[in-house]
């Protein structure tokens, strides 16, 4: 569909309002939640990937595109949860203990929610401890 491909290159251009917008179009004309994440958003993210293996982008253009993506998922999270589409795999991520520096844990955070992953964010300076009990109380398949 055109409007999903409009999406998936407004998201590479990271254009974070216009994705927003043309997500409620998406809806407004009753095209499936799911189709939406899956051949707009997800859509998007991969060709980012895939152009940041072939340094055809760079960390700034990947985040912004993250940003992007995350308006177009904010849109859809009502509908999402109404459907009963579930994210592929939980993950919680964090900074070890005695690191304070997050740019990194926050480009992969949006990289995993990108693809469809739903990231706890446990922040910085995190230790053994906190991984191990946030794990076990939200469920996560991946630390």
């Amino acid at each position: 569909m055109e409007l999903l491909q409009e999406i998936s290159e407004n998201l590479q251009k990271g254009r974070a309002n216009v994705v927003k917008e043309l997500v409620q179009q998406a809806i407004d004309e009753n095209i499936s939640a799911k189709e939406v994440l899956e051949n707009g958003l997800l859509n998007g993210m991969s060709m980012i990937a895939e152009k940041f293996k072939m340094n055809e982008v760079y960390v700034p253009q990947v985040l912004i595109a993250s940003r992007a993506m995350s308006a177009g998922v904010e849109a859809l999270k009502p509908i999402l949860a109404d459907s009963g589409v579930e994210p592929r795999k939980k993950v919680c991520i964090g900074t070890v203990r005695g690191d304070i520096h997050d740019i990194g844990k926050n480009l992969v955070r949006m990289m995993m929610e990108g693809k469809g992953l739903e990231v706890i964010d446990l922040g910085t300076d995190v230790s053994p401890e906190a991984y191990v009990q946030a794990a076990i109380e939200q469920d996560c398949q991946i630390i």
